[in-house]
């Protein structure tokens, strides 16, 4: 075993590397390792690779380092990241990490020099190695907004472990997303992907929130370029991200039908503009007590009336003009605000339409610039 690891690198760099890997550090997992990064050196690329995992999602990113001895050590992620916060530059930006006997790392900087004792990679999980030869590539912007546009409507309720993820599907050269909890359903695609592959996988949610922040990260980067590589396997997905890779257990089980949930049926149509309608969606669930309560949208030729309460508490109402209404005078309909605010916080038109029935059946809301998405929600009751 080589012991003698020494590095020197950009402290930014470093720094910015670690925030990409943190999330998967595990803070209270019964393996103590997990608590730690791991860092492993590339001598003849000049690199250095730093993982986390939590044994369901797993991260590694590269950063160019010089590197002077080959090796590999795990080190305490909270108390590297303080180090790292609080190493002096005088007019430095270097850092140099050096292991020595017992698994001891030297942190130098400027005039200050930290001791961490580390724990071998021996018991680390390894992680698999991303295949480029086998992945799909797909545009940064459209991966992260079509993510944007469905991770908010999976479940978190632990029973419905099927739901705690987005089904992602590959077919013909067409990828969608569709994600749902129940009572909503998001769904996504676009077109034009060039692979003869076909699929459908479902991804946790914590993991797509990753590539998403991973992707936001690169679109930012100007020195970053090129597509998401992403890699299916049957029983995991790995996802390559300007230097990052991200891999994911795959979720097991089989994802409701969901292409029949999005109403085709013609009904009546709400035209809205989003800024207004969000910002009093917000307003009215001022007066709900908790995530499940209802608010009331009375539908009128030029206008509609929102209204919410929480009985001896609080009440709410207010009228806003920014709609247009083809269906009968006085329509009633009651929707989670949170289901509401969700889709309108993710969406770039000005205006939106809701598509409806009846008061019961569900209401497809939905862009005419960007037919591609749609957004269902189950109507709740009225308090």
């Amino acid at each position: 075993m080589v012991i003698n690891m020494k590095i020197k690198l950009d402290k930014k760099d470093l720094i910015e590397r670690l925030q990409i890997v943190q999330n998967m550090v595990s803070k209270r997992s019964a393996l103590p390792i997990l608590s730690n990064y791991l860092l492993e050196t590339d001598r003849s690329a000049r690199k250095l690779w730093i993982t986390s995992t939590d044994l369901e999602v797993g991260i590694k990113s590269s950063l160019d380092a010089i590197v002077e001895e080959d090796g590999s050590i795990t080190l305490p992620a909270r108390k590297l990241g303080e180090i790292l916060h609080e190493l002096p530059s005088n007019g430095s930006s270097d850092v140099v990490l050096e292991l020595k006997d017992n698994n001891r790392v030297q942190v130098l900087g400027a005039h200050s020099k930290f001791q961490i004792v580390g724990i071998p990679k021996d018991d680390y999980p390894v992680l698999p190695e991303f295949k480029k030869d086998q992945a799909i590539e797909f545009p940064s912007a459209v991966l992260l907004d079509m993510i944007r546009k469905t991770v908010f409507a999976a479940s978190n309720e632990e029973t419905r472990y099927v739901l705690n993820g987005v089904l992602f599907v590959l077919n013909q050269g067409k990828v969608s997303l569709v994600a749902t909890d129940g009572r909503r359903l998001a769904a996504v695609y676009s077109e034009g992907v060039a692979s003869d592959k076909n699929f459908q996988a479902i991804i946790p949610t914590k993991a797509l929130l990753e590539v998403g922040r991973v992707a936001e990260r690169s679109a930012g980067n100007p020195s970053a370029s090129g597509p998401v590589l992403v890699e299916i396997s049957e029983n995991r997905a790995g996802f390559y991200i300007d230097g990052t890779t991200i891999f994911s257990r795959l979720i097991d089980g089989n994802f409701p039908g969901w292409e029949q949930v999005i109403p085709r049926k013609p009904g009546v149509k709400a035209t809205v503009r989003v800024e207004p309608f969000l910002a009093v969606t917000k307003r009215a669930s001022l007066c709900i007590s908790d995530r499940v309560g209802t608010c009331r949208y009375k539908f009128f030729k030029n206008h509609c009336q929102v209204t919410s309460k929480t009985l001896g508490h609080y009440e709410f109402e207010e009228e806003i003009d920014s709609v247009s209404f083809d269906g009968e005078e006085g329509f009633e309909i009651s929707f989670n605000p949170h289901h509401v605010m969700d889709y309108l916080k993710n969406i770039t038109a000005d205006k939106f339409e809701i598509q409806l029935t009846t008061s019961v059946n569900p209401a497809l809301f939905a862009t005419p610039e960007n037919p591609r998405y749609s957004y269902v929600v189950m109507p709740t009751r009225s308090q």
